[in-house]
């Protein structure tokens, strides 16, 4: 059924109806109807509200969800429900929050077993929470025991969680999902061959995107609201104006390069030569301590700055070493000013004793200013002088109490007796013995491009310059585009709503390149670019989507068998995905972005159905570079490391953490999963394994040696290394603290939540970490979390968690390992011993974290079930429950049949029923 015509005061047809494509039975597709008037591109031009624009987007995330209707109320565990919930209700509740009396407002004899209703749902946690937190029943009626207790709040929390599961996988209802922002920038790289810049990325000018199941890929939490879709739109104009270009480009490349030497003839910065740590040569410079300036003498052309605009850039330094007595390395490092700290450095590394160009290609923008090269192993010339530094600090204490007399006496006396606060180091006297640094020259090339015009203009103009620019001209350019920027084969009607755009800027006496860039703008605000839209119950939108190889029934027949087979045609049956389909979905669960050639190719031949196809497909994407973002993406959020850096730790205490150091134990466990990804290792390598990966800040802190430069490498752990897996690195052990003390109840639901998938129910309101010492107290986390413990609506949940993270506690705040209590007031070394026995809840007890590892492996087929799960999760978009359960056993047992090999699973989940139909 045809859905209305939505117009602006204008009379603007904005958004229209067509009953062409069936998006489900209560809704049709929808297709942009454009502006008679003209459509501006640039700002300086009448544009209309985007939000106008873009309302039909809205309207079909809204219908959309019509096919996500809530069903009748269904429970998980019906039996506990009448047995267990209600008697309780009925025996301590209900007489205080019944008919005649609803203490606090709350009604629980009429209380519905609704999860999906907000109202039902809400009323549950209210009773989760108060038993939880022991204040129902109320003071002086009977106390339930312990256990009956329990059952009541574990009922609650598992319908909560199987409710929440239902609303999220209900996409077997869910006819589209929204791009988000890591995709949507992914997808305009590869649609436009763009490469964007730090800050200029849509990454960074979207806002975050809602998540569901732990995964930002998961429909329900991808909504839409109108402040979303205006930066969309800003988004679109902005690449529209990139992806075309008018003329030559407005700062050519240039090269601007400074010979050091002339650092004497300098009058501004001819002081440098006056330091005895700096040698100014006839045709280099020389550091043994300090760093050169370039002092405004690498300007860009006429301008005024050293980066005209912003863009890549080639910074090159010719230079060498010498490494002096002690025979080390030389370490240079080439720096330019930037008010942002992390956009500071351009280049650092070993120097040989040969000259030698260094080079890097590095994002710059005109906030840059001077460059600076500096020797990063440098002699002392000066050393403190602690009479001098004494005296300074008697000053300031005079100072503070108001005894100017006394200040200024010593402060004469300092400047008569020439007590400075450093003296000449005698050491340094013999520059021989030094390291030293030569410095020749140094480069900027820039801004680079690639190719000119760049390569999306040339994509999009395909005829080149001089072609004839008209309607006809404009038709064959989208024609061409369209397919691949909806990911499918177009119709006419798709093709005419981003011309009727196109046709009204020309009428209007735009520029062929303002059509143009119109045109792209509404394609890239069309829901059939930002959504990944596959229609229920039919052939997946109409005849150009038909994919006659992928209906036939021999084939059907073949992978399927009969009643199992897949219906195509049939409404309210679950439908194969049809090669258009499937190519879109295999690419975003492994890309994070749209279809290559590859894909659409096979799609159009109707050949990527076929088994070997689709698994030599994923084994070829695999091998991509592109197969980053799985790591990027789904690694990222399945080990939440972004909530490794949450707490800083107290400097104070924790003296060898560094930002540096921060950063590296955020990589590791990506570098980690890339390794076992790339290489096809076990997965239960993530809770066991005799090797990690490393770069060499992290190798120094972890006592590694033999390993040098920022880049990440596989290593072979000592036999006596508690490093192996992902719960023996630091940042695991980083995530589970506050900054002071250890966490264990944190790191145990992190690591029942990342490796079984069964994160723990939630915690009563107001009901946080346990309590810091009190004062004149020196008890251990371990003893405070087994006080915790005797509370008795606590006590049933923290035995199933804690004994999780107090197997880590030999791992301090930062993840050292320890053997006695540190942080907090625990100092010297008559601190308590680290406990990190427990009893896990099966009853298998272990004494040592080694011990807690090895009964983790004795169960492999759990943490293969967790990853399973949550993998099929990111893959589909939506949240898993008991009817994908005959799936996630599959998954299963061919992962045992493979020895847990976890491309074996990536295999398995693409050619799962789930993955293949909707």
């Amino acid at each position: 059924m045809p859905l209305l015509f939505l117009r602006d005061e204008s009379g603007m047809v904005i958004m229209g109806g067509s009953a062409r494509h069936r998006l489900s039975p209560v809704c049709s597709h929808l297709d942009h109807r454009l502006p008679m008037n003209s459509f501006g591109f640039l700002a300086r031009k009448r544009l209309p509200t985007p939000a106008r624009l873009l309302l039909g987007v809205v309207l079909l995330s809204a219908l959309g969800g019509l096919a996500n209707h809530a069903r009748a109320a269904e429970l998980q565990d019906r039996a506990t429900y009448s047995d267990a919930v209600v008697p309780f209700l009925r025996q301590h509740c209900t007489a205080c929050h019944g008919a005649e009396e609803a203490g606090a407002g709350l009604r629980l004899d009429t209380l519905e077993p609704d999860f999906l209703s907000p109202q039902s749902a809400g009323a549950w946690v209210e009773v989760m929470d108060q038993i939880n937190l022991g204040q129902m029943p109320p003071e002086g009626e009977p106390r339930p025991e312990a256990e009956r207790l329990r059952r009541v709040t574990s009922w609650i929390a598992d319908e909560l969680r199987f409710a929440e599961k239902r609303r999220s996988g209900a996409g077997r209802g869910v006819i589209m999902r929204r791009l988000n922002r890591f995709e949507v920038a992914n997808t305009l790289r590869d649609l436009l061959h763009l490469q964007f810049l730090p800050g200029e990325s849509p990454l960074d000018q979207l806002p975050p995107d809602g998540t569901a199941e732990g995964f930002d890929k998961v429909a329900t939490a991808l909504m839409l609201d109108p402040s979303l879709l205006e930066q969309y739109f800003q988004v679109a104009s902005q690449v529209a104006q990139r992806a075309i270009v008018d003329g030559p480009p407005q700062y050519p490349t240039r090269r601007m390069r400074y010979e050091l030497e002339e650092t004497a003839n300098n009058r501004a910065i001819d002081y440098l030569c006056a330091n005895p740590a700096i040698e100014c040569r006839e045709n280099e410079i020389v550091l043994m301590a300090d760093a050169t300036r370039s002092f405004g003498v690498m300007k860009y052309g006429d301008t005024r700055d050293e980066i005209p605009t912003s863009g890549l850039y080639r910074i090159r330094v010719r230079a060498w070493g010498t490494p002096g007595a002690e025979g080390h390395p030389v370490r240079m490092r080439f720096r330019q000013d930037h008010p942002q700290d992390d956009q500071q450095l351009l280049l650092e590394t070993e120097v040989t004793d040969q000259p030698t160009v260094y080079e890097a290609v590095v994002p710059r923008d005109p906030k840059c200013g001077e460059y600076h090269v500096e020797i990063l192993n440098p002699a002392r010339f000066r050393l403190t002088s602690s009479v001098g530094v004494q005296f300074r600090r008697e000053q300031q204490e005079a100072s503070a109490e108001n005894d100017f007399a006394t200040a200024l006496r010593l402060q004469s006396r300092q400047q008569l007796e020439s007590l400075t606060f450093s003296r000449p180091n005698p050491e340094t006297a013999d520059t021989g013995r030094l390291a030293k640094l030569y410095v020749d020259w140094i480069e900027c090339e820039g801004p680079l491009y690639e190719q000119w015009p760049p390569r999306s203009h040339q994509q999009l103009l395909f005829r080149g310059e001089g072609a004839t620019e008209d309607l006809d001209y404009a038709t064959e350019i989208f024609r061409r585009f369209l397919p691949r920027a909806y990911r499918r084969p177009i119709t006419d009607e798709d093709l005419q709503s981003v011309m009727a755009v196109v046709e009204a800027e020309l009428a209007a006496g735009r520029s062929f390149h303002d059509a143009i860039r119109a045109g792209l703008t509404v394609t890239l605000c069309s829901p059939h670019f930002l959504f990944l839209i596959e229609p229920a119950g039919d052939d997946g939108g109409g005849d150009a989507h038909r994919n006659d190889a992928h209906r036939n029934d021999a084939h059907r027949d073949d992978e399927h068998g009969g009643d199992d087979a897949i219906s195509d045609d049939q409404p309210g049956v679950p439908r194969r995905l049809n090669d258009w389909e499937l190519a879109t979905r295999l690419s975003y669960f492994l890309w994070s972005s749209m279809p290559d050639e590859r894909l659409f190719d096979l799609a159009a031949a109707g050949r990527l159905h076929q088994p070997e196809v689709l698994l030599a497909e994923v084994d070829r994407m695999l091998a991509d570079e592109k197969a980053a973002a799985l790591i990027d993406s789904f690694a990222a959020q399945w080990l939440k490391t972004d909530a490794f850096l949450a707490f800083a730790p107290d400097q104070r205490t924790y003296r060898d953490y560094s930002p540096a150091l921060g950063e590296a134990m955020v990589r590791e466990p990506l570098a980690f999963f890339r390794e076992v990804l790339q290489s096809n290792e076990s997965l239960l390598s993530f809770v066991d394994s005799d090797w990690t990966m490393v770069n060499e800040t992290l190798a120094d802190f972890y006592g590694l040696s033999d390993v040098s430069g920022d880049a990440f490498r596989r290593v072979v752990l000592p036999d006596d290394s508690p490093r192996g897996g992902l719960l023996g690195m630091a940042g695991v052990a980083l995530m589970g603290s506050d900054g002071v003390r250890t966490k264990p109840v944190h790191r145990g639901a992190y690591v029942r939540d990342v490796l079984f998938n069964d994160p723990p129910d939630p915690p009563p309101p107001g009901v946080g970490e346990v309590e810091p010492n009190i004062q004149g107290e020196r008890l251990t986390v371990r003893q405070r979390l087994i006080q915790h413990q005797q509370i008795a609506s606590c006590a049933a949940c923290h035995l199933r968690i804690d004994c999780y993270g107090l197997a880590l506690e030999n791992f301090n705040v930062i993840g050292q390992w320890r053997t006695r209590q540190d942080g907090e007031d625990f100092r010297g070394d008559r601190t308590p011993p680290i406990d990190p026995s427990g009893v896990l809840p099966n009853g298998q007890a272990f004494d040592s974290f080694a011990e807690f590892k090895s009964l983790l492996l004795q169960r492999p087929e759990r943490v293969a079930r967790g990853l399973s799960e949550k993998m099929l999760t990111y893959a589909l978009g939506r949240g898993i429950d008991a009817r994908d359960r005959s799936t996630v056993d599959a998954l299963v047992d061919q992962l045992v049949a493979e020895d847990y090999r976890l491309q074996t699973l990536i295999r398995g989940i693409v050619t799962s029923k789930p993955f293949q139909q909707k």
